[in-house]
Protein backbone atom coordinates (compact mmCIF):
# COMPACT_ATOMS: atom_id res chain seq x y z
CA UNK A 1 0.00 0.00 0.00
CA UNK A 2 3.08 2.29 0.95
CA UNK A 3 4.46 1.37 -2.33
CA UNK A 4 1.02 2.14 -4.13
CA UNK A 5 0.97 5.45 -2.62
CA UNK A 6 4.17 6.55 -3.54
CA UNK A 7 3.83 5.47 -6.91
CA UNK A 8 0.62 7.46 -7.64
CA UNK A 9 2.26 10.88 -5.83
CA UNK A 10 5.43 10.08 -8.65
CA UNK A 11 2.64 9.91 -11.26
CA UNK A 12 0.79 12.95 -10.60
CA UNK A 13 4.16 14.85 -10.16
CA UNK A 14 5.03 13.54 -13.79
CA UNK A 15 1.68 14.81 -15.16
CA UNK A 16 2.56 18.19 -13.09
CA UNK A 17 5.70 18.39 -14.43
CA UNK A 18 4.30 17.78 -18.00
CA UNK A 19 1.74 20.05 -17.88
CA UNK A 20 4.17 22.88 -16.72
CA UNK A 21 6.38 22.18 -19.89
CA UNK A 22 3.10 22.82 -22.35
CA UNK A 23 2.32 25.91 -20.64
CA UNK A 24 5.94 27.47 -20.57
CA UNK A 25 6.07 26.57 -24.18
CA UNK A 26 2.60 27.31 -25.57
CA UNK A 27 2.53 30.62 -23.73
CA UNK A 28 5.94 32.11 -25.34
CA UNK A 29 4.83 30.58 -28.88
CA UNK A 30 1.66 32.64 -28.13
CA UNK A 31 3.64 35.65 -26.98
CA UNK A 32 6.00 35.46 -30.46
CA UNK A 33 2.89 35.28 -32.95
CA UNK A 34 1.69 38.48 -31.73
CA UNK A 35 4.72 40.59 -30.55
CA UNK A 36 4.01 40.50 -26.71
CA UNK A 37 7.49 40.11 -25.73
CA UNK A 38 9.89 42.11 -24.73
CA UNK A 39 11.27 42.79 -28.06
CA UNK A 40 7.69 43.86 -28.98
CA UNK A 41 9.13 47.89 -28.17
CA UNK A 42 11.11 47.53 -31.17
CA UNK A 43 8.62 46.66 -33.56
CA UNK A 44 6.27 48.92 -31.91
CA UNK A 45 9.28 51.46 -32.47
CA UNK A 46 9.97 50.52 -36.29
CA UNK A 47 7.58 52.36 -37.96
CA UNK A 48 9.29 55.80 -36.16
CA UNK A 49 12.62 55.06 -37.56
CA UNK A 50 11.14 54.60 -41.42
CA UNK A 51 10.70 50.24 -40.94
CA UNK A 52 8.03 49.19 -42.17
CA UNK A 53 7.05 45.38 -41.41
CA UNK A 54 4.00 42.71 -41.13
CA UNK A 55 4.68 41.64 -37.98
CA UNK A 56 1.54 41.15 -35.81
CA UNK A 57 1.99 44.09 -32.84
CA UNK A 58 -1.02 43.28 -29.73
CA UNK A 59 0.61 43.67 -26.73
CA UNK A 60 -1.95 43.91 -24.28
CA UNK A 61 0.06 44.47 -21.64
CA UNK A 62 2.93 42.29 -20.60
CA UNK A 63 2.79 38.84 -20.51
CA UNK A 64 2.45 38.60 -16.96
CA UNK A 65 -0.83 40.54 -16.94
CA UNK A 66 -2.34 38.97 -20.10
CA UNK A 67 -1.62 35.74 -19.20
CA UNK A 68 -2.67 36.02 -15.58
CA UNK A 69 -6.06 36.83 -16.89
CA UNK A 70 -6.21 33.96 -19.42
CA UNK A 71 -5.95 31.84 -16.01
CA UNK A 72 -8.39 33.59 -14.39
CA UNK A 73 -11.00 33.99 -17.09
CA UNK A 74 -10.83 30.45 -18.17
CA UNK A 75 -10.51 29.07 -14.41
CA UNK A 76 -13.59 30.83 -13.28
CA UNK A 77 -15.84 29.66 -15.84
CA UNK A 78 -13.99 26.11 -15.46
CA UNK A 79 -15.28 26.22 -11.75
CA UNK A 80 -18.93 27.68 -12.40
CA UNK A 81 -19.25 24.81 -14.91
CA UNK A 82 -17.62 21.91 -13.02
CA UNK A 83 -18.30 22.59 -9.54
CA UNK A 84 -21.33 24.36 -9.84
CA UNK A 85 -23.68 22.61 -12.91
CA UNK A 86 -21.21 19.09 -12.17
CA UNK A 87 -20.43 19.02 -16.01
CA UNK A 88 -17.53 16.44 -16.61
CA UNK A 89 -13.98 18.63 -15.81
CA UNK A 90 -13.23 17.90 -19.62
CA UNK A 91 -16.34 19.30 -21.30
CA UNK A 92 -15.73 22.23 -18.93
CA UNK A 93 -11.82 22.89 -19.36
CA UNK A 94 -12.71 22.92 -23.54
CA UNK A 95 -15.16 25.30 -22.87
CA UNK A 96 -13.99 27.60 -20.46
CA UNK A 97 -10.36 27.85 -22.46
CA UNK A 98 -12.65 28.66 -25.87
CA UNK A 99 -14.19 31.27 -23.83
CA UNK A 100 -11.02 32.57 -22.24
CA UNK A 101 -9.72 32.58 -26.14
CA UNK A 102 -12.68 34.92 -27.21
CA UNK A 103 -11.79 37.11 -25.03
CA UNK A 104 -8.08 36.86 -25.37
CA UNK A 105 -8.52 37.11 -29.07
CA UNK A 106 -11.13 40.43 -29.10
CA UNK A 107 -8.32 42.09 -27.12
CA UNK A 108 -5.62 41.12 -29.37
CA UNK A 109 -7.73 42.28 -32.20
CA UNK A 110 -8.23 45.55 -30.88
CA UNK A 111 -4.97 45.84 -29.26
CA UNK A 112 -3.19 45.51 -32.68
CA UNK A 113 -5.73 47.58 -34.34
CA UNK A 114 -5.28 50.72 -32.21
CA UNK A 115 -1.50 50.35 -32.00
CA UNK A 116 -1.18 50.76 -36.16
CA UNK A 117 -3.49 53.06 -36.16
CA UNK A 118 -1.51 55.18 -34.15
CA UNK A 119 1.87 54.82 -36.08
CA UNK A 120 0.00 55.64 -39.42
CA UNK A 121 1.36 59.18 -39.46
CA UNK A 122 4.69 57.36 -40.03
CA UNK A 123 3.35 55.54 -43.10
CA UNK A 124 2.62 51.61 -41.37
CA UNK A 125 -0.30 50.26 -43.25
CA UNK A 126 -2.94 47.79 -41.72
CA UNK A 127 -2.55 44.45 -43.69
CA UNK A 128 -5.70 43.06 -43.06
CA UNK A 129 -4.76 39.92 -43.89
CA UNK A 130 -1.92 39.76 -41.60
CA UNK A 131 -4.54 40.10 -38.90
CA UNK A 132 -6.42 37.15 -40.10
CA UNK A 133 -3.45 35.35 -40.75
CA UNK A 134 -2.31 35.38 -37.33
CA UNK A 135 -4.95 35.79 -35.11
CA UNK A 136 -5.90 31.85 -35.12
CA UNK A 137 -2.04 31.43 -34.76
CA UNK A 138 -2.40 33.54 -31.75
CA UNK A 139 -5.62 31.38 -30.23
CA UNK A 140 -4.23 28.34 -31.08
CA UNK A 141 -1.34 28.75 -29.24
CA UNK A 142 -3.10 30.10 -26.45
CA UNK A 143 -6.01 27.79 -26.41
CA UNK A 144 -3.31 25.05 -25.42
CA UNK A 145 -1.79 26.91 -23.26
CA UNK A 146 -4.63 27.96 -21.42
CA UNK A 147 -5.71 23.92 -20.94
CA UNK A 148 -3.01 23.22 -19.87
CA UNK A 149 -3.56 26.04 -17.01
CA UNK A 150 -6.95 25.03 -16.38
CA UNK A 151 -5.88 21.37 -16.06
CA UNK A 152 -2.93 21.70 -13.69
CA UNK A 153 -5.18 23.78 -11.69
CA UNK A 154 -7.40 21.35 -11.14
CA UNK A 155 -4.97 19.17 -10.40
CA UNK A 156 -3.42 21.48 -7.78
CA UNK A 157 -6.73 21.79 -5.89
CA UNK A 158 -8.20 18.24 -5.83
CA UNK A 159 -5.08 16.20 -5.34
CA UNK A 160 -4.20 18.48 -2.49
CA UNK A 161 -7.61 16.67 -0.72
CA UNK A 162 -6.98 13.13 -2.26
CA UNK A 163 -3.13 12.60 -1.54
CA UNK A 164 -3.76 13.92 1.88
CA UNK A 165 -1.92 17.30 1.53
CA UNK A 166 1.38 15.68 0.02
CA UNK A 167 0.90 17.31 -3.48
CA UNK A 168 -1.48 20.04 -4.76
CA UNK A 169 -2.49 23.56 -2.85
CA UNK A 170 -5.73 24.72 -1.03
CA UNK A 171 -6.44 27.31 -2.83
CA UNK A 172 -9.76 27.88 -5.08
CA UNK A 173 -9.45 26.87 -9.30
CA UNK A 174 -9.38 30.56 -10.17
CA UNK A 175 -6.82 32.22 -8.05
CA UNK A 176 -4.54 29.00 -8.95
CA UNK A 177 -5.21 30.11 -12.60
CA UNK A 178 -4.40 33.55 -11.72
CA UNK A 179 -1.08 32.69 -10.18
CA UNK A 180 -0.29 29.83 -12.57
CA UNK A 181 -0.57 32.06 -15.62
CA UNK A 182 1.07 35.41 -13.91
CA UNK A 183 4.08 32.89 -13.30
CA UNK A 184 3.78 31.89 -17.22
CA UNK A 185 3.79 35.04 -18.62
CA UNK A 186 7.06 36.33 -15.63
CA UNK A 187 8.95 33.10 -17.21
CA UNK A 188 8.32 33.85 -21.34
CA UNK A 189 9.32 37.32 -20.54
CA UNK A 190 12.58 36.15 -19.32
CA UNK A 191 13.48 32.76 -20.29
CA UNK A 192 11.92 32.77 -24.12
CA UNK A 193 12.90 36.20 -25.08
CA UNK A 194 17.14 35.21 -24.97
CA UNK A 195 16.09 33.08 -28.19
CA UNK A 196 13.87 36.18 -29.51
CA UNK A 197 15.26 39.36 -29.59
CA UNK A 198 18.55 39.61 -31.39
CA UNK A 199 19.40 36.68 -32.80
CA UNK A 200 15.79 36.99 -34.70
CA UNK A 201 14.81 40.73 -34.68
CA UNK A 202 18.40 42.26 -35.56
CA UNK A 203 19.25 39.54 -37.57
CA UNK A 204 20.54 41.79 -40.53
CA UNK A 205 23.29 42.39 -37.21
CA UNK A 206 26.64 41.53 -35.79
CA UNK A 207 25.76 38.84 -33.36
CA UNK A 208 27.39 38.99 -30.02
CA UNK A 209 26.95 43.07 -29.38
CA UNK A 210 23.63 43.39 -27.71
CA UNK A 211 21.81 46.43 -30.00
CA UNK A 212 22.90 49.99 -29.70
CA UNK A 213 20.49 52.11 -29.27
CA UNK A 214 21.33 53.59 -32.82
CA UNK A 215 19.76 50.37 -34.23
CA UNK A 216 16.50 50.94 -31.99
CA UNK A 217 13.70 50.34 -34.23
CA UNK A 218 15.99 49.06 -37.27
CA UNK A 219 14.34 45.22 -37.14
CA UNK A 220 14.67 42.30 -39.63
CA UNK A 221 11.81 42.84 -42.13
CA UNK A 222 12.77 40.17 -44.91
CA UNK A 223 12.54 36.35 -44.33
CA UNK A 224 13.91 33.49 -45.69
CA UNK A 225 10.97 34.15 -48.62
CA UNK A 226 9.65 37.16 -48.39
CA UNK A 227 8.18 39.69 -45.94
CA UNK A 228 8.95 38.20 -42.22
CA UNK A 229 5.17 37.73 -40.54
CA UNK A 230 5.02 36.60 -36.65
CA UNK A 231 4.53 32.97 -38.32
CA UNK A 232 8.23 33.35 -38.88
CA UNK A 233 9.31 34.53 -36.15
CA UNK A 234 6.86 31.96 -34.35
CA UNK A 235 8.70 28.98 -35.87
CA UNK A 236 11.57 29.91 -35.36
CA UNK A 237 10.78 30.42 -31.51
CA UNK A 238 9.02 26.51 -31.54
CA UNK A 239 12.96 25.36 -31.76
CA UNK A 240 14.57 27.39 -29.52
CA UNK A 241 12.58 30.17 -26.87
CA UNK A 242 9.45 28.03 -26.76
CA UNK A 243 11.40 24.37 -25.32
CA UNK A 244 13.91 26.30 -22.84
CA UNK A 245 10.20 28.64 -21.76
CA UNK A 246 8.84 25.16 -21.00
CA UNK A 247 11.55 23.89 -19.33
CA UNK A 248 12.00 26.66 -17.08
CA UNK A 249 8.21 25.99 -16.06
CA UNK A 250 8.77 22.33 -15.66
CA UNK A 251 12.22 22.38 -13.83
CA UNK A 252 10.19 25.10 -11.02
CA UNK A 253 7.51 23.02 -10.34
CA UNK A 254 9.07 19.84 -10.10
CA UNK A 255 11.68 21.45 -7.25
CA UNK A 256 9.09 23.14 -5.90
CA UNK A 257 7.08 20.15 -5.16
CA UNK A 258 9.85 17.74 -4.49
CA UNK A 259 10.47 20.56 -1.71
CA UNK A 260 6.92 20.29 -1.28
CA UNK A 261 7.18 16.41 -0.40
CA UNK A 262 10.16 16.47 1.76
CA UNK A 263 8.61 19.48 4.17
CA UNK A 264 5.25 17.01 4.43
CA UNK A 265 7.31 13.43 4.78
CA UNK A 266 10.53 14.78 6.84
CA UNK A 267 8.81 17.83 8.73
CA UNK A 268 8.87 21.71 7.71
CA UNK A 269 12.65 22.12 8.99
CA UNK A 270 13.50 19.67 6.59
CA UNK A 271 11.32 21.29 3.76
CA UNK A 272 12.81 24.76 4.42
CA UNK A 273 16.23 23.27 4.33
CA UNK A 274 15.89 21.52 1.19
CA UNK A 275 14.68 24.73 -0.67
CA UNK A 276 17.61 26.50 0.63
CA UNK A 277 19.51 23.53 -1.30
CA UNK A 278 18.30 24.00 -4.31
CA UNK A 279 18.47 28.04 -4.30
CA UNK A 280 22.36 27.92 -3.75
CA UNK A 281 22.47 24.91 -6.16
CA UNK A 282 20.97 26.98 -8.66
CA UNK A 283 23.13 30.44 -8.09
CA UNK A 284 26.01 27.78 -8.53
CA UNK A 285 25.10 26.52 -11.21
CA UNK A 286 24.40 29.73 -13.14
CA UNK A 287 27.57 31.04 -11.85
CA UNK A 288 29.65 28.43 -13.56
CA UNK A 289 27.77 28.96 -16.79
CA UNK A 290 28.54 32.49 -16.61
CA UNK A 291 31.97 32.09 -16.04
CA UNK A 292 32.65 29.71 -18.33
CA UNK A 293 30.75 30.87 -21.27
CA UNK A 294 32.89 34.12 -20.91
CA UNK A 295 36.28 32.17 -20.45
CA UNK A 296 35.15 30.28 -23.92
CA UNK A 297 33.59 33.57 -25.74
CA UNK A 298 35.45 36.36 -24.46
CA UNK A 299 33.48 39.71 -22.81
CA UNK A 300 30.69 41.48 -24.74
CA UNK A 301 31.95 44.31 -26.83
Amino acid sequence: MVFEGFALILAVLSLIVALGILIGWFEDLESDSGSQSNPNSQVQLAPQVGVLHRIYNKAISGEPISWGLIGVTSGTVFTVLWYCFKINPVISAVVSCGFAMMVHVSLATSAHFGRTSGVKVFGQPLYLDVVAFNLPLIAAHGFIGATAVVTLSYIFYTSFFRLEGLLGYPIPIPILGLLLGIMAGAIGSSTGDVHYGAERQFQHYPFGEGVPSKNFGHITTKAEAGWRTSADITYFCSRYGGPMAGLCYGSILFLDNIRLLVGNFAGSLMGLLFGVIIIVGLFAINRFLEVTSRRKFGPYQ
